[in-house]
């Protein structure tokens, strides 16, 4: 996987496939999102792209709020290999930068990263306010040619798998093991930690 850190020297990519937000953890919620932009890259000849930011945006937003990082970027960056992602765009998340709108944002993908396509979730929001999302976005998108990909949301025992959740479970038994088996990497090898032994 190649790792870049400025916009500015970025080489031509073949018919990106992107993906965008601070994947902390790389859940299994991530994973399904870097299946579903390897399996668009494939289907468009091109390269599947992650854009992600450092330091997270909570930290630069909230700095006196008890948000922790699952994982350090250089974790992320490893699972995000792993994945079997060609290309991680990381981008430094400044006040400045979060004042950017949605519309400036999918610009930017257009014009520093070429992007033919984007994959988002439902209640994926981003640029400022949080007012980009697969609705707001459809005008600008069609303007630059970027196809919008939306898919579902994962859902494990009813519950909407989000990096928030798992970095804010309680005392519930079956909480704490949704959280955990978020984070497993290989789904097939998974055994909940509460089950008891024969």
């Amino acid at each position: 996987m190649q790792i870049y850190t400025h916009l500015d020297s970025l080489p031509c990519f073949r018919n990106p496939v992107v993906a965008v937000g601070s994947f902390d953890g790389v859940h299994l919620g991530h994973q399904r999102v870097f299946d579903y932009v390897k399996a668009q890259a494939a289907r468009l000849d091109g390269e599947s792209i992650v854009v992600t930011f450092d330091p997270h945006p909570q930290e630069v937003l909230h700095p006196d709020s008890d948000f922790f990082r699952i994982n350090t970027m250089e974790e992320n960056a490893e699972m995000i290999a792993e994945a079997g992602i060609d290309v991680l765009i990381v981008l430094t998340f400044t006040r400045e930068f979060s004042q950017m709108t949605f519309a400036q944002f999918i610009t930017l993908l257009s014009e520093k990263i070429g992007a033919k396509a984007i994959v988002m979730g439902p209640n994926h929001n981003f640029g400022k306010n949080r007012e980009g999302n697969c609705k707001t976005i459809e005008k600008i998108c069609a303007k630059f040619g970027i196809e919008i990909i939306l898919i579902p949301e994962l859902m494990m025992e009813e519950n909407k798998i989000r990096s928030s959740k798992i970095t804010s479970f309680d005392d519930n038994g079956l909480t704490i093991c949704i959280s955990f088996a978020c984070l497993v990497r290989d789904k097939s090898t998974y055994v909940c930690p509460c089950a008891k032994a024969p």
